[in-house]
């Protein structure tokens, strides 16, 4: 059992999220980045849905992920199209390359993987130190979610093999503000288990005042809050995503 991205997680997260697949995000961030010319950093980079559109842009953009299996699809998918990012492997809390990069960004509501308010003030701080004076962190956080009720089993066809993805049990700890989900990862073919993989899926949630206050707290400047992937769109009961921007002064 783990707590990260293992084979199975990767394939379905592959089939179910390919390159380019955007939930108005891919677009989002293309505008936003359009005019930096320097290098570009996307923490919890996965199989590079978001990395390699804004390659092909002609975006300097280096990866970041803890997840071997992960990265070995998003070096294929680059390899397959000519590119040859740098790639780490390597975990954002600690990751700190000084004044390197005009942007850092986590699109996905990736950055609510990590355990709990410290570990998130030590990434903060990582991205802080690996910005110019005056670039930018764009990253988006999931709203609240205060229910975690019973979810349907999700299913994916490739070839001759089948995936299938059951939640066996979640739960919402209000003291902690994290929603926890147990994951069930099985693959098939011709009506035969060929494997089967259990992960942890724990996601860290604030509020919009909170997270604010960790990006002034970790030395972040002109923090402006935006909703679902539009530059108008203010956060509100029906948001889906909130997207924190912030400056390193």
């Amino acid at each position: 059992m783990s707590w990260g991205y293992g084979t199975l997680a990767t394939e379905v997260y592959e089939i179910d999220k390919p390159i380019g697949h955007s939930f108005g995000d891919v677009e989002y961030y293309a505008d936003l980045l359009a005019g930096v010319g320097g290098r570009i950093l996307e923490p919890a980079a996965g199989t590079g849905r978001i990395l390699i559109p804004l390659l092909e842009a002609g975006h300097e953009v280096e990866g970041l992920d803890t997840s071997p299996q992960m990265l070995a699809v998003c070096r294929q998918h680059c390899r397959d199209r000519g590119l040859g990012p740098v790639l780490h492997e390597a975990d954002m809390t600690e990751f700190v390359r000084p004044a390197a990069y005009q942007a850092v960004i986590i699109p996905a509501g990736s950055f609510g993987l990590l355990d709990g308010t410290p570990a998130a003030r030590r990434a903060l701080a990582c991205f802080r130190e690996s910005l110019t004076p005056g670039g930018r962190l764009v990253l988006d956080i999931d709203p609240p979610q205060l229910t975690a009720g019973p979810e349907p089993v999700r299913y994916w066809w490739r070839d001759s093999f089948l995936w299938t993805l059951q939640v066996m049990h979640a739960w919402y700890d209000p003291a902690a503000n994290q929603r926890t989900r147990l994951l069930r990862y099985e693959k098939w073919q011709a009506g035969g288990l060929v494997a089967t993989e259990l992960q942890w899926l724990r996601l860290q949630h604030w509020s919009v005042q909170e997270f604010e206050g960790l990006l002034a707290g970790t030395g972040f400047t002109d923090v402006l809050v935006t909703a679902d992937h539009r530059a108008d769109g203010r956060p509100g009961p029906d948001s889906d995503i909130w997207t924190f921007h912030a400056t390193r002064p």
